[in-house]
C-alpha cells in the first residue's frame, strides 16, 4: 500500500490510492454538497472575472462537478475539465453519460432521440461543449493561447511540478485571459480564524483548521510565482479563510473577444 496524498493531505495507508479516489468521489460528488459547496463556489468565481469566458479550463476537476455547473451556468461557453487521474475522469464522464441517458428517456420525436442517443457513444464528449481529459499539468496537451478562463479549486498545493505547471497554465491562457487559484489560508491569525468559525460546530471548525495547515503559506506562492516568471502578472488576495491568486496575461479586453469561438 502506499502513503498518499489526496487535497494536499497525507491520507491512511490501509487503503490504495484508488480506494481513497473512490472515497473522495463518495463523500464530494453529492447533491448536497454540490448545493451547498460547488454551487456557490462557480458563483464566486464568476463573481470575480469582469467578461464571460468562451472557454474555459478546470485543472484538477476532480469528479467533475465544478467543470458541469459551469456548463449549466455559462450555456455558450466551452468546458473542459482535466485531471491526472483516471479514476476521477471516467466519473466525471460517467455522471454526464448517465445525464444524456436521462434526457434521452424523456425525448420522444424519434428524430431527436435518435439524434441525443448519438452522444451516448463512446466518443461523444469529443462533439460536446463539455469535455474531460486525463492530462498532467506541467504538459498541458493544448495549443497556446486557448482557455479565457482557468480555474484551480484546492488543486496546486496538489501538483507535483508547481513552476513548470504554472508556466504551463499560463501557455495556454489566450491573452486578456485570468487564472484563479482558490486555496485555504495557511497562515490566517488564530484570533481571526475562531472568529470565522465561532458559529461552526466544533466538528467542522477543526477539519477546517486541518485543511488549513495542509495548504501552503503566501511565502511559498510567492516563490512559486516567481521562479515561473510570473512575479508581474499575479496578485495574492486573502479573504477570510480563503486565499485566491489571480494571474493574468495582457492582451484585449475579453469583452471584444466573447463568442470568438
Amino acid at each position: 500500500m502506499q502513503d498518499v496524498g489526496v487535497l494536499g493531505c497525507k491520507l491512511s495507508k490501509a487503503i490504495s490510492f484508488s480506494q481513497d479516489e473512490e472515497l473522495y468521489i463518495a463523500t464530494s460528488d453529492t447533491k448536497i454538497k454540490m448545493e451547498e459547496d460547488y454551487i456557490p463556489f462557480v458563483d464566486k468565481v464568476l463573481n470575480d472575472i469582469s467578461f464571460i469566458p468562451s472557454r474555459i479550463l478546470d485543472l484538477g476537476c476532480g469528479p467533475g462537478y465544478i467543470a458541469r455547473r459551469i456548463c449549466e451556468v455559462l450555456p455558450n461557453s466551452s468546458v473542459f475539465g482535466a485531471d491526472k487521474s483516471p479514476v476521477m475522469i471516467n466519473h466525471a464522464e460517467k455522471v454526464v453519460r448517465d445525464i444524456f441517458k436521462k434526457q434521452v428517456a424523456f425525448i420522444t420525436h424519434k428524430a431527436y432521440k435518435e439524434a441525443f442517443a448519438m452522444l451516448r457513444n463512446e466518443g461523444y464528449l469529443s462533439n460536446y461543449r463539455l469535455k474531460y481529459i486525463v492530462a498532467d499539468s506541467s504538459n498541458l496537451p493544448f495549443e497556446d493561447c486557448l482557455f479565457d478562463l482557468i480555474i484551480l479549486k484546492g488543486t496546486f498545493k496538489c501538483l507535483e511540478d508547481k513552476q513548470n505547471s504554472l508556466k504551463e497554465i499560463y501557455r495556454v491562457l489566450s491573452p486578456g485571459g485570468e487564472v484563479f487559484i482558490y486555496e485555504f489560508r495557511k497562515d490566517i491569525a488564530e484570533d481571526e480564524f475562531n472568529f470565522l468559525t465561532k458559529d461552526m460546530k466544533l466538528q467542522k471548525a477543526n477539519s477546517l483548521r486541518r485543511k488549513l495547515n495542509c495548504s501552503l503559506d503566501i511565502g511559498e506562492y510567492e516563490k512559486y510565482l516567481k521562479d515561473a516568471g510570473l512575479k508581474d502578472n499575479c496578485e495574492i488576495i486573502a479573504d477570510g479563510l480563503d486565499l485566491r491568486i489571480r494571474i493574468f496575461k495582457r492582451g484585449q479586453d475579453k469583452y471584444e473577444h466573447y463568442g470568438r469561438f
